[in-house]
């Protein structure tokens, strides 16, 4: 009985270590302050990310939190800014090398198109970036809304879901004017019909950048 009693006791004592070592995976394994990462694509850089604060969590999926923000860079081969990408709260999660920015989304593009949303999800795999809740595009002084955008990573194409707000239509001859149609040169305000607008800007160059697994 009393050697039954002794391994009982030991038994206990190991699950209980085991217990101790249990990682919290409310509690992140590592945080960082003030991080700067930059990626390169032979020998030349092509993104940088900043955060103020970065936090990683060891759960089953694991993830970078980036609670106070964060602000995206991206290079073409002349080392010019092509786009910038900031948010107030981003979160990363590395396996899937999905980034969901959040909260205040801003997104520049090297024309001057700027993004406003509130969620933007990057996908690192595809190099694009996409969204399913509204948007609001500054474009050629134009605004325009839309349900959600689908682009490519640098935002320097994209396509507006359902797009509404305010356009300026002209005819293909300045002389032409016809009554079932706009004029040339005014501005027509209008909600309308479900439609995608797409922009499209041609680029010679194809870019591979990193992803958040390390800082």
């Amino acid at each position: 009985m009393l050697i039954i009693a002794l391994i009982s006791i030991s038994c206990e004592n190991d699950i209980a270590v085991v217990n101790s070592l249990t990682v919290d995976e409310t509690t992140p394994i590592e945080s960082s302050y003030n991080v700067e990462m930059n990626y390169t694509d032979s020998g030349k850089n092509v993104m940088t990310m900043h955060s103020p604060e970065v936090h990683r969590y060891p759960t089953e999926e694991e993830y970078l939190e980036m609670p106070k923000g964060m602000k995206m860079v991206f290079y073409d081969d002349d080392g010019k800014v092509k786009s910038d990408l900031k948010s107030e709260y981003a979160i990363n999660f590395v396996d899937k090398k999905i980034m969901e920015a959040r909260i205040n989304v801003v997104a520049t593009n090297k024309k001057g198109d700027k993004l406003f949303t509130e969620l933007l999800t990057w996908d690192q795999n595809k190099k694009t970036i996409h969204t399913d809740v509204p948007v609001r595009v500054i474009q050629d002084g134009k605004t325009l809304f839309g349900d959600g955008l689908i682009a490519d990573e640098t935002f320097t194409d994209y396509e507006i879901i359902n797009p509404h707000g305010e356009f300026d239509i002209e005819s293909d001859n300045d002389n032409e004017v016809k009554e079932d149609k706009p004029t040339s040169n005014t501005t027509k305000k209008s909600n309308t019909k479900k439609q995608k607008t797409k922009k499209k800007e041609k680029s010679n160059e194809e870019e591979e950048f990193g992803d958040f697994d390390s800082y």
